[in-house]
């Protein structure tokens, strides 16, 4: 718009900086017409909308296609100079090929937007894709003084301010169609739109930084052209690999994040049912492959519901916390701890020694300690047990139905911790017990 208040008005020229002749009026209407034609279409449906963008999109089409005639067929058609004079340049009015080939593609993105296709659509992601480009070929021949990148002669070019129309215009085309899902990998939510935008500047500003360092020190005489360009292609090749590394490492970390969310449960910190199912189940074949034993136990707070119902909510979530916190210490690291249910824990613990017993002994200690420290309320835990046998083929599912069985049935659990008058304890069944004898622990 100040282009073309300074061809339409010649007494604030003067104000203008130097070259701004360069964008000619027909540049300047282009340009304007096609940030008019993409703010209508991208606005909120209405027909006057519709209607005015294809016609504003429709004019700027008539202008890249006169310039394009003129530059192939070296006639003027007069259209260039017929709304204002041009007496700055020996081809008056004309624009470069370059500026008017992206008119062009502009024109046709904007046409082929007003169409509900999906194979329009595709066109205009690949015509966006080519804006783009267009507008960095141009940068690039600013950036190494190459001019046949940017126009034909020094009085007809695409200007820096063309340049920049071009530049802002390729954006605003791929941030509107970014929400018509071809582009939507930019402007998404999820983990790939996150590194995708992070990604993107490097991938962008890289090869031009390493060229433009690259012609610096060639042109200082520090390195002859040939081993500035190989120097070039290697720290652009080594940047890339390091980019990909960094990219997978990345994916990785965001992978690995998003399995332990979901096999993590977010009261206690220890597995969740479908972590245990998981996990449970590759620990239990691993251990028949290897004639392995295992023990599976289940740990059932039987009156967590009765203390949250007396003491509020907020104390049950500390208790289901405090217990999660004493199966993690009293078992091994390798063992897999899991809360499977709102009141159930289950430990998968290895069976070759007396470690089990052991760590179910420091179950035992630490709970009486808790209750001993509270006097409000006491907690009772009940436990089953089922301990594999490698060369029976149970199954997983078999193993925990087992335990399960063996904790419901409570005649056949006898105290280990605490006593017959005191029903508050933990109760384990008989077989952990003999074993405990059988150790004389």
């Amino acid at each position: 718009m100040l282009i073309l208040l300074a061809w339409f008005i010649h007494g604030v020229r003067p104000w203008f900086p130097r070259g701004w002749y360069l964008m000619k009026f027909d540049t300047a209407s282009g340009m304007f017409l096609s940030a008019l034609s993409l703010g209508l279409l991208s606005a909120k449906y209405s027909t006057a909308r519709w209607w005015g963008g294809g016609v504003a999109a429709m004019l700027v089409l008539l202008l890249a296609v006169v310039a394009l005639y003129e530059h192939f067929s070296g006639r003027p058609t007069g259209l260039d100079t017929l709304i204002v004079a041009d007496t700055t340049s020996d081809k008056p009015g004309l624009m470069s090929a370059q500026t008017a080939t992206y008119l062009l593609m502009m024109a046709a993105s904007l046409l082929l937007a007003t169409v509900p296709r999906r194979s329009f659509g595709i066109a205009v992601f690949v015509l966006s894709i080519l804006l783009s480009l267009q507008a960095l070929i141009v940068f690039s021949g600013y950036c190494f003084n190459a001019v046949q990148l940017f126009g034909q002669s020094m009085s007809t070019r695409t200007s820096p301010h063309t340049l920049a129309c071009m530049l802002l215009l390729a954006v605003a085309l791929t941030g509107w169609r970014a929400q018509h899902g071809y582009f939507s990998a930019l402007i998404g939510k999820g983990l790939g739109s996150r590194l995708a935008r992070r990604v993107f500047p490097f991938v962008l500003l890289l090869p031009f930084a390493a060229m433009l360092i690259s012609s610096a020190m060639a042109g200082a005489g520090w390195l002859s052209p040939p081993v500035a360009v190989g120097l070039t292609i290697a720290v652009l090749a080594a940047a890339l690999c390091g980019l990909v590394s960094l990219m997978g490492r990345r994916i990785n970390t965001m992978e690995r994040g998003l399995r332990e969310l979901s096999l993590t449960d977010d009261v206690t910190g220890v597995l969740n049912y479908r972590g245990f199912a998981l996990l449970g189940e590759q620990s239990f074949l691993e251990a028949q492959r290897n004639h392995v034993i295992v023990t599976l136990l289940i740990f059932n707070i039987e009156n967590i519901k009765e203390i949250g119902e007396d003491f509020g909510n907020d104390v049950g979530v500390r208790i289901m916390r405090d217990i999660a916190g004493i199966l993690r210490a009293s078992f091994a690291p390798a063992d897999i701890v899991a809360r499977t249910e709102g009141d159930e824990f289950a430990v998968i613990a290895n069976d070759e020694s007396t470690g089990g017993v052991i760590a179910l002994m420091r179950v035992g200690e630490a709970m009486e300690d808790m209750n001993a420290a509270n006097r409000a309320y006491r907690i009772r835990f009940s436990v089953g047990e089922a301990t594999s046998d490698p060369a029976s083929g149970e199954t997983f599912r078999g193993l925990i139905e087992r335990a399960g069985l063996v904790r419901r049935e409570r005649r056949r659990v006898e105290r280990v911790f605490g006593n017959d008058d005191d029903p508050i304890g933990i109760q384990v069944p008989s077989q952990v017990a003999r074993q405990l004898q059988d150790t004389h622990i």
